[in-house]
């Protein structure tokens, strides 16, 4: 399980593993926001939620947001994430070992992800980290609160608000590899209303994505013929725009709308290719745009006891690929078809409403509940299609309703307790039901808080795995069982900062491709397959973090390390190469640490460790037209960064990345970038 989704999408599913430090960035504790709303759907104080959290504030994202979200979550616990080749390629996220598609991301609490593609996750290296205030990142099955996909957890990027005071922001860097990147923000408003913009552009040459940096030898398509001369780059252009706007109605009712607006174009290899001169030919290459954008009400009613949160959103997702010997006509005959070049084409679409109701119950606690009506399409398309039933298009749509509820209590002034649950319906699919259940005992005499939770998530087939070709529309969702616990320790008045946490989660039903007997007739006379429910796993880890004030005002100290043992246990496949072992591109072992200098005044200085142990890759061999199993060796990356502030207005900032050089990779055959020099200047008025 959790392989390449193989023939039907003509790709590997990449995805790698690298963690180090929760905030690691150089913040200080007192800088992290005091609330979390992803937790609970609530605005809380974090220290009162038994749940496994990480707040990425936005003074840590502006240090390493530059080329994209997703290098600001390398340094989160538990959290493993894969580019396939530089900046603006194909990025996955993973939490706790799950799938990409099993781990829910929200923009300002709703839903992305693109329902086009295969397991409807989120592409990463499309993103911009433009005005974000914030990322909570919570760990463990979520989806009683947040439904489908929230197996492994949720990511929330939450934007800025603007406030009455007026900020203005431009921020410009330039680095190794053709990089430029320019940042720029304003926010203000009035006793009624308040605004909040930015925008993000970056450029790129990167370099040749496949086999940059790889020292063994590698054959094309044909599985004969050797790589032929890398290309002197692979350009990116990405950029982002985004918007928040809030308007008081009344002292009780007020108005929040949002957008986000991202687009990715870039060029990649294609290794598959049989003629050498189309794996590195121009003619491959993409084209992303993402639009997303809510409207929220809230309303206070009965003197505040019960607040109304009414919310309008939708979301798309076009993207275009332009690939050599990409599709095949009639005279389809393995292993060398008749293959020629084409763009396909992805349009996935989300829109609906929300209503949720916090409940204020006095001494009896807090009752969130709410409904939800979503609707998701996708459509594909090929260019030139030769019509001959070798492309079919998709033009699928599917509407899921829900309902959900939790109550939530706090005893004796130290004992945070929840419990909720969920229904989610799927016209003319399944329904099904998820639950969740935390406590926070809080000790404040000695600083401690012990935590614990536990539930259930669930995925819903995607529109791909249901109505594609390859399709099995009575497909059952996906569905997990996971808990942790864990303690959070102050010492030393404060100090000294210990949490560790340790976590299970079972995957069953998972959803695989094959050819089965319960693949439709025509799908087996036509030698495609399906989709279909056999495939578990199971994860069993450790989650460690520590942070030291060495020298109060000159030194500090942060360390990670995370035991993650994420196993496959589809022993009734037997095509399945991978049963019994570690999950592919999840490393058993990693950590980070780093040291925070800011002993001279207005300078701060930061090494940073990160450490990722050996991983388990998969491998198509065309010599052999099989998979294989393969290895990728760990690695250390030593990155520093540095920190100068010139006055109230300027700064200036600089950062070497991999100092060491190290050579590794997140996806086998795949380069990284090697010793990479940035600096920048700041200015905020």
């Amino acid at each position: 399980m959790f392989k390449a989704a193989g023939r039907p999408a003509r790709r590997a599913t990449w995805a790698f593993a690298i963690l180090s430090a929760t905030s690691a960035l150089g913040a200080r504790a007192d800088e992290l926001p005091e609330i979390v709303i992803t937790a609970d759907r609530v605005e809380e104080p974090i220290g009162q939620t038994g749940a496994s959290v990480t707040v990425i504030p936005a003074s840590e994202i502006a240090r390493y947001g530059t080329k994209g979200v997703a290098d600001v979550l390398r340094d989160v616990p538990s959290v493993d994430v894969t580019e396939a080749g530089g900046v603006g390629a194909a990025t996955t996220v993973r939490l706790r070992g799950a799938n990409p598609g099993q781990t829910l991301v929200l923009i300002d609490g709703v839903r992305v992800g693109d329902p086009a593609s295969i397991d409807g996750s989120l592409d990463f290296g499309n993103l911009s980290a433009v005005d974000v205030e914030r990322i909570e990142i919570l760990r463990g099955p979520q989806s009683a609160l947040y439904g489908s996909d929230a197996m492994g957890g949720v990511i929330n990027i939450i934007t800025r608000k603007g406030a009455k005071k007026p900020h203005r922001n431009v921020t410009v860097e330039a680095g190794s590899y053709g990089t430029l990147s320019t940042r720029a923000s304003l926010s203000g408003g009035d006793d009624a209303w308040t605004y909040s913009l930015g925008v993000n552009l970056l450029h790129s040459d990167g370099f040749a994505r496949y086999g940059y940096r790889i020292d063994r030898p590698i054959v094309i398509g044909d599985g004969v013929t050797p790589l032929p001369p890398l290309p002197a780059d692979d350009p990116t252009d990405k950029g982002g725009f985004a918007g928040r706007f809030t308007y008081r109605l009344s002292q009780d009712v007020t108005i929040d709308a949002g957008f986000s607006l991202f687009g990715n174009a870039l060029r990649f290899d294609n290794p598959d290719a049989l003629v050498a001169s189309d794996v590195f030919n121009h003619y491959n290459r993409s084209q992303t745009a993402i639009a997303d954008g809510f409207v929220r009400v809230n309303a206070d009613s009965f003197d505040g006891l019960l607040r109304n949160q009414l919310t309008a959103f939708s979301n798309v997702t076009d993207m275009n690929v332009w690939e050599t010997e990409a599709c095949y006509d009639g005279a389809y005959a393995y292993p060398f078809p008749a293959l020629f070049n084409c763009r396909n084409s992805y349009l996935g679409t989300r829109y609906g409403a929300e209503y949720q109701g916090d409940l204020k119950l006095g001494a009896f606690g807090d009752f969130v509940f709410g409904a939800r009506d979503e609707t998701e399409t996708a459509r594909t398309s090929q260019a030139p299609n030769p019509d001959d039933g070798s492309f079919t298009p998709i033009r699928a749509r599917q509407i899921t309703d829900s309902v959900f509820a939790e109550h939530r209590l706090t005893l004796f002034d130290r004992l945070d307790l929840t419990l909720g649950g969920r229904v989610d319906a799927i016209d003319g699919g399944q329904t099904f039901d998820t639950w969740r259940a935390t406590a926070a005992y809080r000790i404040d005499e000695t600083g401690t808080k012990l935590r614990a939770s536990a539930g259930t998530g669930d995925k819903a087939p995607t529109l791909y795995q249901r109505f594609s070709q390859y399709g099995a529309p009575n497909l059952t969702p996906e569905r997990s069982f996971g808990f942790d616990a864990g303690v959070d320790q102050r010492l030393f008045g404060d100090r000294l900062t210990l949490s560790a946490t340790a976590f299970a989660s079972n995957y069953d039903h998972m959803i695989e491709y094959g050819d089965v007997a319960s693949c439709t007739p025509l799908q087996q006379s036509a030698d495609l397959g399906c989709y279909y429910n056999i495939a578990r796993a199971r994860m069993r880890g450790v989650e460690f973090e520590a942070e030291a004030v060495l020298s109060p005002g000159v030194l500090r100290a942060k360390a990670t390390y995370t035991y993650d043992d994420a196993r496959n246990l589809d022993f009734g496949d037997p095509s399945d190469i991978d049963a019994g072992m570690q999950l592919y591109r999840v490393p058993r072992n990693s950590g980070s640490l780093s040291l925070i200098y800011d002993g001279i005044d207005k300078l701060e200085l930061e090494p940073r460790l990160s450490l990722v142990g050996p991983r388990l890759d998969i491998y198509y061999n065309p010599a052999t037209y099989a998979s294989q199993n393969v290895n990728l060796a760990g690695y250390a990356k030593l990155d520093l960064l540095a920190n100068y502030k010139l006055n109230d207005n300027f700064a200036a900032f600089a950062r070497i990345e991999n100092l060491t050089d190290a050579r590794y990779e997140e996806v086998y055959n795949y380069g990284t970038a090697g010793r990479s020099y940035y600096a920048g200047i700041s200015y905020s008025w």
